[in-house]
């Protein structure tokens, strides 16, 4: 008795029967896909929706500045690498490790638009009696 051979034919192998078995895609065009109506909502989401409208609302509309621009005065610690000379003395603003030393920035605007960066030793910005107000920290 001769016993019948599994022909390779006939076996098909795991990944083979699930390419067989998918449905292939439907090719939508340009015109179909735009003709497609829209999903339906449900009532839960409708709010959601309001509330994310209401924030987006708010982030639009941008505070405006009503106030003029007025120079003020800064107090900073001095940073290694400064380069920049006292207005008053005339001397550099220098870096000190163990002095720790303070410097008044001042930004100086004239008819409301920024014109420089003046920068005192603290001690120079007190003498000067504080031209643009008292330094802020």
């Amino acid at each position: 008795m001769v016993l019948p051979m599994a022909s390779t034919t006939t076996k098909k192998t795991a990944a083979a029967k699930k390419a067989a078995t998918r449905k292939p895609a439907k090719k939508t065009t340009a015109k179909a896909a735009s003709t497609k109506k829209p999903a339906k909502t449900t009532a839960k989401a409708a709010p959601a929706k309001k509330a994310a409208a209401k924030k987006t609302a708010a982030k639009k509309a941008p505070a405006k500045r009503k106030s003029k621009w007025e120079s003020r005065a800064v107090l900073r610690m001095v940073e290694p690498g400064s380069q920049v000379e006292c207005i008053l003395c005339g001397e550099r603003v220098k870096f000190q490790a163990k002095m720790r030393h303070q410097q008044a920035i001042c930004n100086i605007y004239e008819k409301n638009a920024w014109v420089r960066v003046d920068h005192y030793h603290y001690p120079c910005y007190k003498e000067a009696k504080e031209p643009y107000g008292p330094a802020e920290n």
